[in-house]
């Protein structure tokens, strides 16, 4: 397959799940950490929907991705200087737990108001957020207990069914990242501390 018809594939792919996304459908995805199951972040629905496909309790909120620091800028009041710092300067992308959030489903919000964003670094789930306009909600593709997986063929064929879109990209890969994403956690007064390194 040549480098342009690869990237025609992957374009539509891309334009198909925010078609998906849109109508409140679930996708299954790579991420530029682990493979995730993911849903339009703003729609309580398929925040729901989410939670219910990966048996996780609601009081454990999922993460939500953005595509750029402006996103990240419309979920909180305020971003702290050293958020900034680790996420531009930390060597594997970096979640970050601030203190109060807003502009998403309460589903997603801790039972303090605070909420998880990990902005990405891969293009294929940028353009998805950037075609949706919206945030995602995310979360790894297994179910509750079970390992996160690393590859496409690692995610359970049972999961798969539940889902609305399976994104090609990077299906074929034989060895994926697997590494999950740094977390650190803010609180009002700008003080970190790390939930995962």
């Amino acid at each position: 397959m040549g480098r342009k018809h690869k990237e025609e594939v992957w374009h539509a792919d891309a334009r198909q799940a925010v078609q998906v996304l849109k109508q409140g459908g679930i996708l299954l995805h790579a991420t530029d950490t682990v493979w995730g199951i993911a849903c339009d972040a703003t729609n309580d629905e398929a925040v729901e929907r989410l939670n219910t496909i990966k048996e996780r309790h609601p009081v454990h909120p999922v993460l939500v991705l953005v595509a750029d620091d402006g996103h990240v800028e419309q979920l909180v009041d305020e971003v702290p200087e050293a958020a900034w710092d680790l996420m531009e300067l930390g060597d594997r992308p970096t979640t970050v737990v601030y203190p109060k959030g807003k502009g998403v489903s309460s589903a997603l919000l801790g039972g303090d108001g605070s909420l998880a964003i990990r902005c990405v670094r891969e293009d294929y789930s940028a353009y998805i957020i950037r075609g949706l306009n919206k945030p995602l909600a995310s979360t790894s593709a297994n179910f509750t207990g079970h390992v996160a997986p690393k590859t496409f063929k690692d995610i359970p064929d049972a999961l798969k069914q539940l889902v609305d879109h399976v994104s090609v990209h990077r299906r074929e890969e034989v060895e994926g990242t697997g590494v999950p994403s740094m977390m650190v956690a803010f609180d009002e007064a700008g003080r970190f501390t790390f939930l995962r390194k």
